[in-house]
């Protein structure tokens, strides 16, 4: 039997929330962004983003992909999250999978610190695909999902 994983984004990908990032400037929260909107977002001098809000969950709620997730997962298939949210995060996304019947075997939370999201999302599908012999990787964002095409197996 093939050992195969499937790799999905949290937001926007497998649930919505109204979670937003602030972008701070001069100490004090002069925008907030949806996690698309973060997903492009350019800080200009000065700014600096805020994850309060993305350290939890607010209103999740699940879109369809999360049928596919619970489907691979019943066909004993590896079924993990990777995110742009802070690594506080970890626990409230798998509290949240958890009680619609999705057991993630790892959530990987990559944001909250000045890094290229894309590419750190890149570097965590590569050991994925090292352990597995076919990976599906699920995505909102077209910079992440244009990092990882050429390295899917």
């Amino acid at each position: 039997m093939l050992n195969k994983a499937f790799v999905f984004d949290f937001d926007d990908t497998l649930a919505t929330t109204d979670c937003k990032v602030e972008i701070i400037e001069g100490g004090n929260i002069v925008r907030e962004l949806t996690p698309a909107q973060f997903n492009t977002f350019e800080l200009e001098e000065g700014q600096s983003f805020g994850f309060n809000q993305f350290n939890k969950l607010i209103d999740p709620v699940a879109l369809p992909l999360t049928k596919l997730a619970v489907e691979v997962q019943s066909e004993n298939h590896n079924v993990f999250i990777l995110s742009a949210r802070p690594e506080k995060a970890t626990e409230a996304i798998d509290g949240f999978l958890k009680s619609i019947g999705i057991e993630a075997k790892k959530v990987i939370c990559v944001g909250g610190k000045p890094v290229d999201i894309a590419k750190a999302k890149r570097t965590v599908l590569m050991a994925i695909i090292e352990n597995h012999d076919t990976v599906w990787f699920f995505d909102d964002d077209d910079k992440n999902i244009e990092e990882a095409k050429d390295i899917q197996n």
